[in-house]
């Protein structure tokens, strides 16, 4: 009985705290992907696609076919900043998995990575007091340096002839002691990147 919206707000929400349901998240892509994909907004659209991405569940009932990439390239222009950051997520998430699902189109691909690398970081008081730690180490951090997947990250520093990441990652990333999902996707594509 959900509509379009219901669907990707449950795979969202779960995403979002990091609760892997993954009969739950197989049930709604068969039934998104059994619709057409017909009656999601881009923010559906967005919000769906990023939560797969987070629990790292391939979908080819949803992903596999062009369904859905059309549907993308058709709602390309009201896709808002924070929902061309989600499928840059996305794209992320297929190449991590070499998935072979088709991409979105070049262009609006762009859009999305521009999006992605737009977004400012803003340092944490945490975050500050990390690197200020880190420079009285003598290892001078270079702050909020952007990957070329786009992330940037909160520090970076030389150490033993090897450039080091540090992510410093205060309650707001936390769910209790489980991370968000936004922070253990940022993690795992960091990690396989």
């Amino acid at each position: 009985e959900f509509n379009a919206q219901n669907l990707a707000n449950t795979a969202w929400a779960y995403a979002t705290a990091g609760h892997a349901a993954p009969a739950l998240l197989d049930a709604i892509a068969v039934e998104a992907a059994g619709r057409g994909l017909r009656d999601f907004n881009p923010q559906g659209l967005a919000n769906t696609a990023w939560a797969y991405a987070v629990a790292d569940r391939p979908s080819p009932a949803l992903f596999g076919g062009d369904a859905f990439v059309q549907r993308c390239a058709a709602a390309e222009r009201g896709f808002w900043a924070e929902e061309l950051r989600q499928l840059h997520q996305w794209q992320l998430w297929q190449e991590e998995r070499g998935a072979a699902w088709p991409p979105l189109p070049p262009a609006l691909a762009q859009r999305c990575r521009d999006a992605f690398c737009q977004e400012e970081g803003a340092p944490s008081r945490l975050q500050r007091d990390v690197s200020a730690s880190l420079r009285a180490l003598g290892l001078a951090p270079r702050e909020e340096e952007r990957t070329p997947q786009g992330y940037s990250l909160d520090a970076v520093v030389s150490h033993g002839g090897r450039e080091v990441a540090v992510e410093v990652d205060g309650p707001s990333h936390f769910v209790g002691r489980t991370p968000t999902g936004a922070t253990a996707l940022k993690r795992r594509q960091l990690r396989a990147a």
